[in-house]
C-alpha cells in the first residue's frame, strides 16, 4: 500500500457533475528509493537498518491501479486496487484545496494472532485552475506505506518464526519475528512496513468531455529506514 494519487483525487471533486458523480483512475506509478550513510553504517543485528539496506534496493519498481471515486458535494469517497491489494478512500475537497485519507483491507489485520499495524495516511492538497480543463497543485502527506520486494537469486533477508516455519509477512517490529539469510535461485515476494513523510506536485488536463490525463511527482523521506524515496505516476482518468 502506498499513498494514491492526490491528482486523481482532486479531478474528482473539478468534474464531480460528470457521468453522474463518478470517476474512474487508470495508474501505473514508478518508484526508486536509496539509503542513506547512516542506514548503510548501521550495526548488523535484528531489526537494524542495515538488514534492510539490500532490500530498500531491491524493492518492486513499479505498480498499476485502478481506482472509483464518487464526490457528493464536496464529500467524496472511493475503492481502488494497487496491483491486487484493495484500498478506500475518504475525503472533502473545494476548488482550491483538500484532504484525503486512505487504508486498505488491513485496517484490522491479524499476524499469527496478533493486531497488525494498518497501512494508510492522509494527504493535504492545495490546487489552481489556471483554464476549467487544467489542474495545477501542490500536496504534502504522512503514511505507514508498505512496499514489496523479491528475495531470491543469491542471498536476500526474509523473515521467520522462532520455530523456523516458513517465511511469513510481519511488521519488523513484532517480537516472534526474527530475519535470516537463505539462498534461492528463485525470486518470492515479500512485503515490509514503513514511515513516511512528504510531498510533491500534480498536472491534470481534461482532452475532452470524458477523458483527461494526469502527472504526478512525489518525494518522502523514510524516517524507519533512512530512505529518500521518489515516485512518478501517470493517469488515465474518464470523469
Amino acid at each position: 500500500m502506498r499513498p494514491p494519487s492526490s491528482g486523481a483525487f482532486m479531478s474528482a471533486y473539478h468534474n464531480r457533475d460528470s457521468m453522474g458523480g463518478f470517476f474512474f483512475d487508470a495508474s501505473l506509478t514508478v518508484y526508486t528509493a536509496s539509503t542513506s550513510d547512516s542506514a548503510i553504517q548501521a550495526p548488523e543485528n535484528e531489526h537494524s537498518t542495515s538488514v534492510w539496506e539490500e532490500i530498500v534496493e531491491t524493492e518492486w519498481p513499479f505498480d498499476f491501479g485502478m481506482s472509483l471515486i464518487r464526490f457528493i458535494d464536496h464529500f467524496g469517497f472511493g475503492f481502488g486496487l494497487q496491483i491486487s491489494n484493495p484500498y478506500m478512500t475518504l475525503g472533502t475537497a473545494f476548488e482550491h484545496f483538500g484532504i484525503m485519507g486512505w487504508t486498505d483491507w488491513r485496517l484490522i489485520g491479524v499476524c499469527d494472532g496478533k493486531p497488525e499495524w494498518f497501512r494508510g495516511g492522509i494527504s493535504v492538497m492545495e490546487q489552481i485552475s489556471p483554464t476549467p480543463a487544467l489542474l495545477v497543485g501542490l500536496f504534502q502527506f504522512a503514511s505507514r506505506s508498505e512496499a514489496l520486494y523479491t528475495a531470491g537469486g543469491g542471498d536476500h533477508w526474509v523473515p521467520y518464526k522462532e520455530d523456523d516455519s516458513s517465511p511469513i509477512s510481519c511488521w519488523d517490529d513484532d517480537t516472534d519475528c526474527y530475519w535470516k539469510k537463505e539462498k534461492s535461485d528463485f525470486g518470492e515476494p515479500y512485503y515490509y512496513g514503513f514511515i513516511e513523510y512528504g510531498g510533491g506536485t500534480y498536472v491534470t488536463y481534461k482532452v475532452n468531455k470524458f477523458l483527461g490525463l494526469g502527472l504526478e511527482l512525489r518525494y518522502s523521506y523514510d524516517v524507519t529506514y533512512k530512505a529518500n524515496r521518489l515516485a512518478f505516476t501517470f493517469n488515465a482518468f474518464m470523469g
